[in-house]
């Protein structure tokens, strides 16, 4: 038995939706209630930023059912890995402030440059180049980057990283960074 909106269920449980992908997202939309209505019955919410368009699958805290088990797992972010997202987070910020653009475009080269006042002192520049390369694919893997076609080395930060990562605590997280980076030293 399927229902009109299982593209929307299954394609939500593999991801993110974007409102590039048109069928799907027309089709979350038209049916948003009722697919909200399926996922509630196992324990997860559905957020969707219409302005921004995307739509995922967040797990609600049951504080009243603990026997549930957790569908979607919270992950531990390495110390880089947490870095590019933050360093992403506050450009984003950084951007609309500034309001010179809707899009937050964004070189590796600028990336790094942003992350060194974080990172421990390294005689492998190379190999400290490599392990950030390596995190910003994951970056673009999680879907909060996005590589930009015919232009090496120059990422979109997809506004979806706002929906993770809240505002307020960029600068606060940053700052402890900073003091992991003293004590590595």
């Amino acid at each position: 038995m399927t229902f009109p909106y299982s593209i929307s269920l299954v394609t939500l449980l593999k991801g993110i939706v974007y409102d590039t992908q048109k069928e799907t997202w027309e089709n979350l939309l038209q049916y948003e209630v009722d697919v909200k209505k399926y996922y509630l019955a196992i324990g997860l919410d559905l957020y969707v930023d219409r302005s921004e368009g995307f739509a995922f699958l967040k797990q609600m805290e049951l504080e009243d059912d603990p026997e549930i088990p957790r569908l979607i797992e919270k992950r531990h972010m390495s110390f880089m890995l947490t870095l590019v997202c933050l360093t992403l987070r506050k450009y984003l910020l950084e951007n609309d402030a500034a309001g010179t653009s809707a899009r937050a475009i964004i070189t590796k080269q600028q990336i790094v440059e942003r992350m060194k006042p974080f990172l421990p002192p390294s005689t492998d520049e190379a190999k400290q180049l490599e392990k950030i390369d390596t995190q910003i694919r994951k970056v673009i893997d999680e879907g909060f980057l996005r590589g930009l076609e015919n232009e090496k080395d120059t990422y979109e930060v997809r506004r979806i990283i706002r929906a993770f990562i809240d505002a307020d605590k960029v600068e606060e997280i940053l700052e402890k960074l900073k003091g992991y980076k003293t004590d590595k030293e």
